[in-house]
């Protein structure tokens, strides 16, 4: 039995599993808590002292359901939120020292690795070329890739909380603040959009939270049951997705609230997480999107 912890900017999950000789993965235990590690600091390199404490008293709580478990490794990553802070090593020693949990801080290019390993094993990928794309707080991965290999791969440091940060002042966005993120996306995305003229995907998949809640949403209103928990994917249809999308980036905050299926905490930033999905979506014309639950900590269970 394995555990893995994926320490992220907005959210730590821990996942308990087994995994079968085929490469079936066999969860015994799923939980996560929403820390925003990078809430107050994401920006200034450094993890800000209240989103420390609420980082470190997760990771204790974690280590004691661990306890629970006859597990025999444990796995704890951590990506852009730690990796970029002046304090991330302060982070890890004292996260060691309390809960003996040994935190690994990977890099961009391994994050889009493994998010390409969870991704491959949830969703039957073809010769065709997809866009993987896992939104996270600090940074958002894209990887082109079939089933088969990857062809490019890159991480960007312009995650939904960063964005948030430079971009939302109230807890809504007006037109020229949508504008302002689209054009940014625009001047740090040219790398993707020059890979993507090379490649030519044909379909976007979306991993992590944002994704997930979309398609949450979007089956509560149709009245279709969907649970991220026990389902590998999801497939949109692509203009419910964008008229979803649409509503998000001009949404006030008490419409989001009485929105059914979007849970509390990704309320704000459901906002410039639609933003930037429409923006792709619009950008490379792609008509087809799938949601991948499995992503990051599914990627490492298997590289385990």
């Amino acid at each position: 039995m394995k555990a893995v912890i994926d320490i992220g900017t907005n959210t730590f999950h821990l996942n308990i599993a087994d995994v079968l000789p085929d490469g079936e993965i066999v969860f015994h235990y799923k939980t996560y808590q929403a820390v925003k590690l990078g809430e107050g600091g994401i920006n200034k390199g450094i993890i800000a002292l209240e989103a420390y404490k609420r980082g470190v008293d997760t990771l204790i709580k974690f280590s004691e359901i661990i306890a629970q478990y006859p597990v025999k490794q444990v796995t704890a990553i951590a990506t852009s939120a730690v990796r970029d802070a002046i304090n991330g090593q302060n982070f890890i020693a004292e996260v060691f020292q309390k809960t003996n949990i040994n935190i690994q801080t990977i890099s961009g290019d391994t994050e889009a690795e493994l998010i390409y390993q969870g991704t491959k094993a949830a969703l039957n990928l073809t010769n065709s070329i997809f866009l993987i794309m896992d939104i996270g707080g600090g940074s958002i991965e894209f990887i082109l890739c079939n089933h088969s290999q990857i062809y490019w791969k890159q991480s960007f440091k312009l995650g939904a909380a960063r964005l948030m940060d430079l971009f939302m002042q109230q807890n809504r966005l007006i037109f020229t603040d949508i504008k302002a993120i689209e054009n940014y996306l625009e001047k740090n995305l040219s790398d993707l959009i020059e890979a993507c003229k090379i490649f030519k995907p044909q379909v976007l998949v979306g991993t992590a939270g944002s994704f997930e809640t979309y398609a949450e949403i979007i089956s509560v209103k149709k009245e279709i049951i969907f649970n991220p928990d026990s389902e590998k994917s999801f497939e949109f249809n692509t203009q419910e997705l964008q008229q979803l999308l649409d509503f998000f980036k001009t949404s006030t905050q008490q419409q989001r609230l009485r929105t059914p299926g979007l849970i509390a905490f990704r309320v704000d930033m459901i906002v410039v997480a639609s933003v930037i999905t429409s923006y792709i979506l619009q950008k490379l014309n792609i008509n087809k999107t799938l949601l991948s639950t499995y992503a990051l900590k599914e990627g490492a269970l298997l590289r385990l």
